[in-house]
């Protein structure tokens, strides 16, 4: 059984940790406030565009590759968005095992990744998977400069040819203690599919469509992507908030455990001592 000054010292390390995890949950709470009021301001935006152009591509007669359905598309590319830092529970774990799923099923397809985040990074390097880039910058640290010259390197790479399909994985905020790994569709721009938004609109294109879908693509795939990256943000830092509730939950529990083996502990060495007294009293009394 260990001793009185062993069950103390694991008490302070573990009310040390407690400190730690509550200092860390604290944090949590005040990033994903402040990261929770950036998505819900970004997200309107990001929604409208999107719904904007997949209503554009049922009236542009001359199809661009934007809108074109490849029949056999034989390469994609998957912006993957994870974490540069642990401690957030499940949060990373579930979007790489997304991500590993969907490339499965891709079947013949070739597969290349683009990681943000250094734990998408960490996992995928050692592994047998395509990685066309692992972008230096932490996620939470990417500038609009930043995110705006991905956003066109990717524009750039489709218009070149060199992958017919674009897909975004990334982790959607539900609310504070729930997100969901999602995988989306960037490129080619996917048409609407319920009826009463597939109702044909006679638009009018000022100067030409051309012209417009040349401003309107790069906003919109600028603005998806950084759309996704604040979600990520913000389900992060929720996951984070929770596996830090849960480590100062789970400390406490210990710290009760090993107060009662100390209590324990100390009882049974104060009953020891009694007895050894009150023999020694008794032997001396004969």
């Amino acid at each position: 059984m260990p001793s009185l000054k062993e069950i103390k010292g694991r008490i302070k390390g573990v009310t040390n940790i407690k400190q730690i995890t509550k200092a860390m949950e604290m944090v949590a709470i005040n990033r994903v406030r402040k990261a929770e009021l950036r998505m819900l301001a970004a997200r309107p935006y990001a929604d409208n565009i999107n719904k904007l152009l997949r209503r554009l591509s049922m009236s542009v007669e001359d199809k661009s590759k934007y809108f074109e359905a490849n029949e056999n598309p034989k390469s994609a590319k998957i912006l993957l968005i994870t974490s540069d830092k642990g401690l957030c529970g499940s949060y990373n774990a579930n979007a790489i095992q997304k991500t590993v799923k969907f490339v499965k099923e891709q079947g013949n397809k070739e597969v290349s990744l683009y990681l943000l985040g250094k734990k998408g990074n960490l996992f995928f390097r050692n592994r047998d998977y395509k990685i066309d880039k692992a972008h230096p910058v932490q996620v939470e640290k990417l500038t609009s400069v930043d995110i705006s010259a991905l956003a066109n390197e990717l524009i750039a790479e489709f218009e070149e040819g060199k992958f017919d399909e674009l897909y975004i994985v990334f982790t959607k905020f539900i609310t504070m203690s729930k997100n969901n790994p999602t995988v989306m569709k960037l490129l080619p721009i996917e048409k609407i599919e319920t009826e009463e938004e597939s109702a044909t609109v006679d638009y009018i294109f000022e100067p030409s469509c051309d012209a417009i879908l040349k401003r309107l693509i790069p906003n919109y795939i600028l603005s998806q992507v950084y759309s996704t990256i604040l979600e990520s943000l913000t389900s992060e830092s929720g996951a984070r908030m929770v596996a830090m509730k849960a480590a100062s939950e789970n400390a406490e529990e210990i710290i009760g455990d090993l107060q009662r083996s100390y209590n324990r502990a100390r009882q049974e060495a104060i009953t020891s001592e009694l007895l050894e007294i009150i023999s020694g009293a008794e032997a001396l009394a004969q």
